[in-house]
């Protein structure tokens, strides 16, 4: 074996050209789809934390039927007793109590259909990003009365500016229509410009005065120490509070379950593609090899080298080929990724384009363990099964007819 693995080394070598140039594709090849891979990993554990801190969190809880019918009159009774709970909660990093209206916000200018979220800063803070997104003014402050929290989307359609008037009309819980004067306390940017263009914050109890004038819960967002005990912290909730509904983000978003469930695999596709291409070029090179060597093959096989070998050799050939091309061309692609993951792949020219898809503009690729593992492994497939063809050629040589060739 030792003299098959000698020589299958050595006839790599005897056309130099030929095989960097099979090298070099493969290594090409393999560094730009992990470099692919780690992009649209990145990607996905973005879009993951932005929906997570930004809208969804790891639980959620409303008062039965408020999801499908989104009334405000359908509030979380027994909050108190909720939220105590919730201080005893397992794996719990924090919580935040919402009251949620839907309502048209105006200024002087235009109007625009909003969801109202009535908020306590203190809280979010601790589970969300809302105050990250801040690019003007504050995240509702108590400098003014009855301050709001706007996009800047949102301030550009209404043309206001921070400290500008404008107007939330509303139904209260006894469905009589209400409306108020806020000002604009801050102006906020997220990388979702569907939510940008559909929320806004104003302070809990302003919004609790207006609705009903007293205090009420339509929502309590959950984050996690760990998004893995999601479900089992929804179930427990549920088993002690189940006149509430209660659901994980997996529930909540479905869509986000399934981005996050199939991203990998979808990957996974474009790696394959990838070394189908760099396939026929392994195969074309190895027939090559083959014809070149009918002479020599020939000779091997009359003086005694059986077709095992014969196929061990030209087999043994492809992997070296392959495995070194793909080797480095990994060993490239962690680097790039690794740089990228630091200093973050800035897309700002496609900020808008990206938004529209609750992308952020710049992307941190990340490749795990495993994902380098499945790659290697497809590598050493692509090249046993490229050589197949080459080896049954050379194994079904006439040796007296390919001697004299």
């Amino acid at each position: 074996m030792k003299m098959i693995l000698t020589l299958a080394w050595r006839n790599i070598w005897r056309n130099k050209g030929r095989s960097l140039a099979l090298m070099l594709s493969v290594l090409f090849g393999m560094a730009c789809g992990l470099m692919l891979l780690g992009l649209y990993a990145g990607f996905i554990n973005q879009r993951f934390e932005s929906l997570i801190l930004n809208q969804v969190s790891h639980v959620q809880i409303h008062a039965e039927n408020y999801i499908r019918e989104q009334e405000s009159s359908i509030t979380i009774a027994n909050e108190n007793s909720l939220l105590q709970f919730l201080d005893t909660l397992p794996q719990k990093k924090g919580y935040a109590s919402r009251t949620l209206s839907f309502g048209m916000l105006a200024s002087g200018h235009n109007s625009i259909g909003v969801k109202i979220m009535g908020v306590n800063s203190d809280e979010e803070v601790n589970i969300t990003r809302f105050h990250d997104n801040l690019v003007e003014g504050k995240f509702l402050s108590d400098d003014m009365k009855y301050p709001i929290y706007i996009s800047s989307k949102a301030a550009k359609k209404l043309k206001v500016k921070l400290g500008g008037r404008v107007v939330l009309t509303f139904q209260r819980i006894d469905n009589e229509i209400t409306a108020a004067a806020f000002r604009v306390d801050g102006i906020f940017k997220s990388s979702n410009a569907e939510f940008d263009n559909t929320h806004v914050m104003v302070k809990r109890e302003d919004l609790q005065e207006l609705l009903a004038g007293e205090p009420i819960i339509h929502e309590v967002a959950i984050l996690l120490n760990n998004q893995d005990f999601a479900n089992q912290s929804a179930a427990y909730i549920s088993q002690n509070f189940p006149d509430l509904d209660t659901r994980s983000w997996e529930d909540i978003s479905p869509e986000l379950r399934i981005l996050v469930e199939q991203g990998s695999y979808i990957l996974y596709i474009f790696i394959i593609i990838i070394l189908l291409g760099l396939a026929f070029g392994i195969l074309n090179t190895m027939l090559m090899a083959v014809f070149e060597r009918m002479q020599e093959l020939g000779m091997l096989m009359a003086i005694g080298m059986n077709k095992t070998r014969i196929a061990s050799m030209i087999i043994l050939e492809t992997v070296y080929l392959t495995l070194i091309g793909g080797v480095l061309g990994i060993a490239l692609g962690l680097l790039i990724v690794q740089y990228f993951e630091k200093e973050g792949l800035d897309l700002s020219n496609f900020a808008d384009a990206l938004a529209q898809f609750g992308y952020e503009a710049v992307v941190f690729p990340n490749v795990t363990q495993q994902d380098i593992i499945v790659v290697l492994i497809l590598v050493i497939i692509t090249s046993v099964s490229s050589a197949i063809i080459p080896t049954l050629r050379a194994i079904y040589l006439n040796p007296a007819e390919a001697i004299r060739k």
